[in-house]
């Protein structure tokens, strides 16, 4: 249960953060709710609300350039940004986890597989694990990677 205590400052009284819950885990994780702390201690991720409120601005496109951006990582899910001026690209490659990619900006001609799809504001791809694909920007771009592990 979450703590109700609050702390005090001398400006405002502001609820206390709720510490996670430390525990003897002897299954070494992959079940999603244990984590190491700086000192090795497992401790327990109680649910919570993980938000980005505005992806486009966390991330510039820039000359001739493809840039990206760990924007998220939380059990699961790693989100990464990536901005793409015209005719950038990234080759061909796989992921061992099944993508999403999203486009935020622009304009996006993504190849996986036999297939490829050309993608402006607003839609969506999803990838397979280890399937082989390429993203192209037709125009600069920006995009929204979300690799899901659920290795633990």
């Amino acid at each position: 249960m979450a703590d109700e205590t609050t702390k005090t400052t001398n400006e405002t009284t502001q609820p206390a953060q709720p510490q996670p819950a430390r525990h003897q885990c002897r299954c070494g994780g992959g079940h999603g709710k244990c984590r190491r702390d700086a000192e090795g201690h497992a401790i327990t991720v109680e649910p919570h609300l993980g938000y980005v409120a505005d992806l486009a601005a966390l991330i510039d496109i820039q000359e001739e350039a493809t840039v990206s951006r760990t924007v998220l990582r939380e059990d699961g899910l790693r989100a990464v940004l990536f901005a793409f001026d015209k005719d950038q690209a990234l080759s061909e490659h796989t992921a061992a986890m099944p993508v999403t990619i999203q486009v935020l900006e622009g304009r996006l001609r993504i190849g996986g597989g036999e297939r490829e799809v050309e993608l402006t504001a607003g839609g969506i791809v999803y990838l397979s694990a280890r399937l082989p694909h390429t993203v192209y920007a037709l125009e600069p771009s920006k995009m929204l990677l979300q690799m899901f592990d659920n290795r633990g």
